[in-house]
């Protein structure tokens, strides 16, 4: 076991795969194109998709593109949005508190008109294979993203891993494919059913049985990340959190007050604390 963990579980956005320049681009990108009225103006960048992911909710990037196009041009960027984001998380956050700002059949609407369009901006001259949509974009952001571990930084670990990703299928592929990773079906769980969304656990719950692992940890970068890992820890499994969030960032005070046992930079960063039997990690779980 390593610092007390028998099973190890990764988020792929953020974690194992460098997502910044495809689908957090890809949500502000599809709200400038969808927003109503036309035309999202300002500066809005990865800050302000970081703002609407902290709010909770948000996991599904074609959600956060959709109440983007809705609330961003009211608000814009920057301090108003900061408080759009803030009322979100008050109300619940998720779609269910854009739809109590705006109604059921605008958000249908617009939930409706941002997935392909995101789809189709992701995916590029791939969303044919990946959403079975024409292509019209002459380049996918998809092609910008980059791996942030090696499968030697997991097989040197010397823990079986899973992967649980709010990807669909074929998403979950394409990043296999960029990390080179293979892993067998049942270590890997995909947006195949509601029930495998965040932060609902069941995606954790499945596969600390397919590990075998009593005593999980789960590595992730959102909130709903460390939402599913309490629910799962609610359920009566003894999973375990730790956050990839930059030091002094909103996310890693949220980790932190949320009861992460580690907050760091990179996964690479968690596993090496990990491979060294941190005393932080070794006291938090019981040993079998």
């Amino acid at each position: 076991m390593r610092g007390g963990f028998d099973g190890l579980i990764l988020d792929m956005d953020g974690v194992l795969l460098d997502t910044v320049p495809s689908f957090t681009a890809c949500v502000v990108q599809t709200a400038r194109v969808c927003s109503e009225p036309p035309g999202l103006r300002g500066d809005w960048s990865e800050a302000e998709v970081e703002r609407l992911r902290l709010s909770g909710g948000f996991n599904n990037d074609w959600d956060g593109a959709a109440a983007m196009a809705l609330l961003g041009p009211a608000s814009g960027p920057g301090d108003g949005w900061a408080r759009q984001c803030a009322a979100l998380r008050a109300s619940g956050g998720g779609p269910g508190a854009v739809v109590s700002l705006v109604g059921e059949s605008r958000w249908g609407a617009m939930r409706a008109k941002a997935e392909p369009a995101f789809q189709r901006l992701y995916a590029g001259p791939r969303s044919l294979d990946l959403y079975g949509l024409v292509p019209t974009e002459p380049a996918g952001l998809c092609e910008r993203e980059g791996p942030l571990a090696t499968p030697s930084d997991l097989e040197e670990f010397g823990l079986p891993v899973g992967i649980f990703t709010g990807r669909t299928r074929e998403e979950t592929q394409l990043g296999m494919e960029r990390l080179g990773l293979r892993l067998p079906p049942g270590r890997v769980v995909c947006d195949t059913e509601a029930r495998f969304r965040k932060p609902r656990p069941d995606g954790l719950l499945a596969l600390a049985e397919a590990l075998c692992a009593r005593h999980p940890l789960y590595v992730g970068d959102t909130v709903d990340d460390l939402a599913a890992a309490l629910n799962a820890r609610g359920a009566g499994l003894d999973v375990r959190f730790a956050g990839v969030a930059q030091e002094g960032s909103e996310r890693a005070l949220r980790f932190a007050q949320g009861g992460a046992v580690l907050v760091r930079a990179s996964l690479r960063q968690i596993l090496g604390e990990l491979a060294t039997e941190h005393p932080l990690l070794s006291e938090s779980v019981e040993e079998v």
